[in-house]
């Protein structure tokens, strides 16, 4: 999975959190949102970062307010994803696999966890089955 959107900084990324956690805000709530993160930042800073994360193609601006309302168009979900193949592609050539079994043998896992594990591969299993018989 190759993705068109460029990495994002540390930075980038808490003002994503905090819109994430806010739903679409001016840019005076966002800086307010990062300085309850022991984040102050000054405007100036919070509207270039806004600037780059749309140009990027994280967030979108909405002009037709007073002030500019911005809201993420990726989800922490999607962030996780592309840093996740990232590093895939980094350090194992893109594949998957290796990353995610160096991940799991060094984490702790709750009995719930596992289970949810054991559901995906069993539905990654069934998929990959699926496909075989489309062909």
């Amino acid at each position: 999975m190759t993705t068109s959107r460029l990495p994002v900084s540390d930075s980038e990324r808490e003002v994503l959190h905090v819109l994430w956690d806010g739903g679409p805000l001016a840019v005076r709530d966002v800086q307010a949102g990062l300085a309850s993160r022991q984040l102050i930042w000054q405007r100036s800073t919070v509207i270039t970062l806004l600037q780059w994360l749309e140009k990027k193609g994280y967030v979108q601006s909405d002009r037709s307010h007073h002030a500019f309302v911005f809201r993420a168009v990726v989800t922490r979900d999607q962030l996780v994803r592309q840093r996740l193949q990232e590093v895939a592609d980094e350090l194992y050539q893109g594949a998957s696999a290796p990353m995610l079994l160096a991940f799991a043998q060094q984490q702790t896992l709750t009995a719930e966890e596992i289970s949810e594990l054991r559901q995906l591969i069993d539905e990654l299993g069934a998929r990959q089955v699926k496909d075989k018989r489309k062909r």
